[in-house]
């Protein structure tokens, strides 16, 4: 099988789109399937898999929009519709796989000039009608009868799709390396030396949380001033965020930059791992940190609480509110008993979720799509349900 992978998103750039991408086109290559990641964005992803490199293909020009309290991308240039058509008379794709199908841009025109069957991946939960959905509500109801199947990465995201577009989707969770977190770390000497290390990953967007938790780590600092916040991740917002860190904390609050190869380097570093956005589809990142067994804090947000259970796997606090996760952070500083009991079952959350058995899912489902069954009016399906079949 031969598939095209459409998407604004891919490495460096961190996030859930690229992560599903990358780890679904590495078990498709272990299953001797062939594919080509279409995208405008071209960053140079350095640390990932030669193999996977050597199959993008760029159309047009990507550039950063801020939107939703994120920095997004778009990809924008001439001739794109042009080259989108050429590019797929000359690939002769088996399968689409559009990712963020209902968000201009390349997506949307990949659906247009689509020479084979499509299924997209709906990656997006805001939680309130988005802007984008009234302007262009008419195009976004014709691509989806364009196409033979929609995934949804969770029940909110399949959830609010049915509600605005009455658009049935399948529901298959994004994966996570289980083993690579697990086991694929060692601790950066700098950071082993006796403090207390809270770690965020992730793009530094205000929608994922970092300008609260700055402040809230600022608060609990004056508490216990062994702790210490390393912030891995970059995009255009970052110098934002390091302008909110007190000019007396800037050695204690270490902002690193991208990583790929050496996030579990920094994991294994970390005591505390906080992820707290205001908004969320899945909770990728939530996974990395229950693969590596840390002590987690994260939001209270449907996504989120699919994954983990208050006071079992991670402490939840309401998003937005600094002086709940301040108190959060005091908590499994002075508790390392409660943080190993925390990592312990956040670990044994995770295996469920593994990429050998998302990627089962994800197989399964374009199979049926390519014999005519996988139609989206067989209805969504509960991801608890369908990670136990897996």
């Amino acid at each position: 099988m031969k598939i095209g992978i459409v998407t604004e998103y891919f490495y460096p750039t961190l996030g859930g789109i690229a992560e599903n991408i990358y780890h679904l086109s590495l078990e498709l290559l272990k299953r001797g399937h062939d594919f080509r990641i279409i995208t405008g964005y071209r960053g140079k992803p350095t640390e990932i898999d030669d193999q996977v490199k050597q199959r993008i293909l760029y159309v047009g020009r990507n550039i950063p929009i801020f939107i939703n309290g994120s920095c997004s991308r778009i990809t924008v240039g001439g001739g794109l519709t042009k080259q989108m058509k050429e590019l797929l008379q000359r690939e002769r794709f088996d399968l689409l796989h559009l990712h963020s199908p209902l968000i201009p841009m390349l997506p949307l025109i990949a659906n247009m000039q689509a020479n084979a069957p499509m299924v997209g991946t709906l990656h997006t939960c805001t939680g309130t009608q988005h802007l984008l959905y009234r302007i262009y509500g008419s195009r976004i109801r014709m691509a989806i009868g364009r196409m033979a199947g929609l995934i949804a990465v969770s029940e909110c995201c399949a959830e609010e799709h049915r509600r605005f577009f009455n658009a049935d989707s399948h529901v298959i969770p994004n994966g996570v390396d289980v083993d690579w977190w697990a086991n694929g770390g060692q601790k950066i000497s700098r950071f082993d030396d006796g403090k207390i290390n809270v770690l965020f990953l992730g793009r530094p967007d205000r929608r994922n949380g970092l300008d609260t938790l700055i402040r809230a780590f600022c608060a609990a600092h004056r508490v216990r001033p062994d702790l210490r916040l390393i912030v891995v991740g970059d995009g255009p917002l970052r110098p934002y965020f390091q302008r909110l860190v007190p000019d007396n904390l800037r050695s204690s609050i270490i902002f690193e930059g991208a990583s790929i190869s050496t996030r579990p380097d920094y994991m294994a570093s970390a005591h505390i791992f906080c992820f707290t956005p205001t908004i969320a589809s899945f909770g990728i990142t939530i996974l990395e940190g229950m693969s590596a067994g840390k002590a987690m804090i994260a939001s209270d947000i449907e996504a989120f609480r699919a994954l983990i259970t208050h006071e079992e796997s991670a402490l939840l606090v309401k998003p937005g509110n600094r002086e709940e996760l301040a108190q959060a952070i005091l908590r499994l500083a002075d508790d390392e008993a409660l943080r190993a009991r925390l990592g312990q079952a956040a670990a044994r959350g995770a295996r469920p979720y593994d990429w050998k058995r998302v990627a089962d899912l994800h197989l399964e489902y374009y199979n049926k799509i390519l014999k005519g069954t996988g139609i989206r009016d067989q209805g969504t399906e509960n991801l608890r349900t369908r990670i136990s079949e897996s």
